[in-house]
């Protein structure tokens, strides 16, 4: 590494509590019912009340306060997901309001980061992806974020996806259920954790061992969903059994020619070819979520004596108040009425711990799903009253985040020594944490791009995969006009179509077998790509015209495809984002900026393998909260080498145009660490950095700096 970076990384001051003497606070309220309704100062004083009375119980001191600095490039981090561009800086440092950082609280809580940032947290609870099996879900996606901004309670977000079914572009929330597709007892595992703050799993196939969750009252819990199929199988769609039917009548048909059964059977059966083309014709048409009559049972090797294995099992709830399921009931709306309730032990307190995690870095139970009758919080009488304050806030999450991010526990200067496992946190201030994979990624675009919340719906992998959700619908839309004899008359046009394609394949498969060059496969692979993009447009055509639609624009787009790159591409498609990408290829803003670099949260989900995100702990929607902020060789060698310097370096980006205008060398050293750390840099730090453009003038030099102040701890952390 260069001796400068390396120089300048000590130098920079390391993370830790600085020395500020503030008065305590004083005028705290014993009861929520007291509070009006229209303030939240009564609650703040209280829940500060009841972390100083923890604190003062073992002997502890809180915290001292944050400057202004410090907490504006925090609040940015945790509400907007990245750090404040220099002018919003700028803008805070310099308010005179005495609630200004309340004021900048609200404001962030409305923004568009907010939106970003909070969808990122919750990709990673809910495992979100942007493709599933056999379907894409980016309205999912979409709801999520719509959700977010219109800040709809939280019950009802939970209500909205467990009672959801359907097509993902009808109820976009059934993207919950078919993210899980074909897993029904898998779902009701992740519900149970997310939701309720209960690990069941282990019960799925024995009694708990560590709880009292049994096997029995795992698929009583279960039953409740287990009627919804999320992803039907081919052979369920309606249009597939009509086919069945026709093949049947085919059959007697031979038969009373009198033709043998062999015969007959041989006569009726569909070819190869044929089968190909109802399976890709009515694929669409599977990815729904649809309730069945199918019963749930016990396992054929259930081993207790409760109950015999194969015994059809009744909806029951595990705990809290029964959840009876009536003879005209939908057990799903049963099954969730029970979860959102006020009355269940577990959803608002889980709900409320996990937004204090998101703010403080640790929750007040640990870890935050996996609750069981013996859990007892870190801070028992803080965690009842904070629950109480999710539920008199009718589960609106921006006035609980309000309320927490107002509080002087928040305020304060974070603790660097995270607590082992089995020590009690009592929350002196928040912890110390990593930047997040999104925020890391989020903040080196805050400043490379200016106005980066408004690079929205272009970046292309994700654009492909809402053009693709667009087609599926209008695939479906189309069958679902037709009458079965046409459907099955327009089967037989394109089994014509489809043989030529099979022969094309076998040409294909055999040519890239005998390819002696990288570059021959990927043209050959480009070349089935595209010559299985028209087959499947041809398919649309043929679609549209027997629904008496004007065809020429498809037509036209048909012979267009393949030509133009990306921008043609999407154009061909009729991609209704195709005018945003080409308007913000054109944006001076933004000029020559690769179209990659958007938020995390307009990233498909999760992030190619390889991608920045990915690299830096994004998860693979796998699991659970998988995501991870741990250290890592990759991560540094990236940051050394990777894209972000060159990001920065560009003549338009944020930081160079913050510094346009600056009249002196020391003014721009000013903006470089206020854009970066939030602070003006020290006396040692100027010489350093003064003696390094003297030493290497130019670029060379500035692109030194911008290369050790990315490597730093204190960038990396959130103080």
């Amino acid at each position: 590494m260069n001796p400068f970076v390396l120089r300048l990384r000590k130098l920079i001051r390391p993370i830790g509590i600085a020395t500020v003497i503030c008065s305590s606070l004083t005028g705290l309220l014993a009861n929520l019912s007291e509070i009006p309704s229209d303030s939240i100062d009564p609650i703040i004083e209280r829940i500060d009340s009841l972390v100083q009375k923890n604190l003062d119980s073992v002997g502890l001191d809180r915290n001292p306060p944050v400057s202004d600095a410090v907490f504006a490039r925090r609040i940015y981090l945790d509400i907007a997901g990245r750090i404040p561009t220099y002018d919003e800086l700028s803008r805070f440092l310099h308010s005179k309001g005495e609630d200004k950082r309340s004021a900048l609280i609200d404001d962030l809580l409305e923004s568009e980061g907010y939106v970003s940032s909070f969808y990122n947290y919750w990709a990673d609870v809910l495992r979100v992806k942007s493709r599933g099996r056999r379907t894409i879900m980016v309205s999912y996606q979409d709801w999520i974020k719509d959700n977010l901004r219109q800040n709809l309670p939280y019950d009802q977000f939970v209500k909205e996806m467990i009672t959801s079914e359907g097509y993902v572009w009808d109820d976009p929330a059934v993207g919950y259920y078919l993210r899980d597709a074909g897993m029904p007892l898998d779902n009701m595992s992740n519900t149970a954790q997310v939701f309720l703050g209960t690990r069941m799993q282990c019960a799925q196939c024995h009694d708990h061992p560590f709880d009292k969750r049994t096997q029995k009252e795992y698929y009583h819990m279960a039953a409740y969903t287990f009627g919804l199929q999320a992803q039907l199988p081919y052979g369920k769609v309606p249009i597939s059994q009509d086919f069945q039917k026709i093949q049947r009548a085919l059959f007697q048909k031979s038969l009373s020619e009198g033709h043998s059964k062999a015969e007959a059977r041989k006569m009726s059966q569909p070819s190869n070819s044929q089968r190909r083309v109802v399976r890709d014709l009515i694929q669409p048409m599977t990815a729904q979520a649809a309730e069945t009559e199918r019963p749930l049972r016990l396992p054929d090797d259930y081993q207790y004596k409760n109950a015999k294995p194969k015994q059809k099992i009744s909806p029951e709830t595990p705990f809290g108040e029964r959840a009876v399921v009536g003879k005209n009931d939908d057990p799903r709306e049963v099954y969730a009425d029970w979860m959102v309730s006020a009355e269940n032990p577990r959803f608002a307190k889980v709900i409320a711990n996990r937004l204090w995690k998101k703010a403080m870095g640790i929750g007040l139970i640990e870890p935050v799903d996996n609750l069981t009758d013996d859990t007892v919080p870190s801070n028992p009488e803080l965690m009842d009253y904070l629950e109480s304050v999710m539920i008199e806030s009718d589960f609106d999450m921006k006035r609980y985040l309000r309320i927490v991010f107002n509080t002087r526990t928040y305020q304060s200067e974070v603790s660097s020594s995270a607590p082992e496992p089995d020590e009690i946190y009592y929350v002196q201030g928040p912890l110390l944490r990593r930047m997040t994979a999104e925020q890391m990624w989020d903040s080196l675009l805050t400043l490379a791009v200016v106005d980066l919340d408004e690079r929205t719906g272009v970046e292309p992998q994700l654009m492909r995969a809402r053009n693709g959700e667009r087609q599926m619908k209008e695939r479906v839309d189309r069958l679902e006009k037709l009458d079965t004899p046409t459907i099955y008359g327009l089967v037989q046009h394109l089994t014509d179509m489809e043989n030529r394609f099979i022969e094309y394949e076998k040409s294909y498969r055999k040519n890239l077998s005998n390819a002696s060059t990288d570059k021959e496969r990927s043209e050959l692979r480009k070349d089935y790509r595209e010559s299985r993009s028209k087959k499947n447009q041809a398919t649309e055509i043929l679609l549209a015209k027997i629904n008496g639609e004007d065809t020429s624009e498809m037509t036209q787009a048909f012979y267009s495809m393949g030509n133009g790159g990306m921008s043609a591409g999407l154009a061909a498609g009729n991609d209704e984002g195709a005018e945003d990408y080409k308007a913000m290829r054109r944006d001076p803003r933004w000029r020559g900026m690769p179209v990659s670099m958007v938020r995390a949260s307009e990233v498909i989900s999760p992030a190619p393998a390889g991608h920045f995100l990915r690299q830096f702990g994004q998860s693979d929607r796998e699991i659970i909260e998988s995501s991870t902020s741990e250290a890592s060789i990759t991560q540094a060698l990236r940051l050394l080498n990777g894209e972000a310097i060159g990001w920065l370096m560009r003549p338009n980006s944020a930081l160079n145009e913050s510094i346009r205008n600056a009249n002196s060398r020391s003014k721009k050293v000013d903006i470089i660490f206020q854009s970066f750390f939030s602070r003006s840099p020290t006396p040692r730090e100027r010489e350093l950095i003064g003696s390094q453009l003297q030493e290497y003038s130019g670029n060379k030099g500035y692109k030194q700096i911008l290369s050790a102040l990315i490597n730093t701890q204190e960038f990396r952390f959130i103080q």
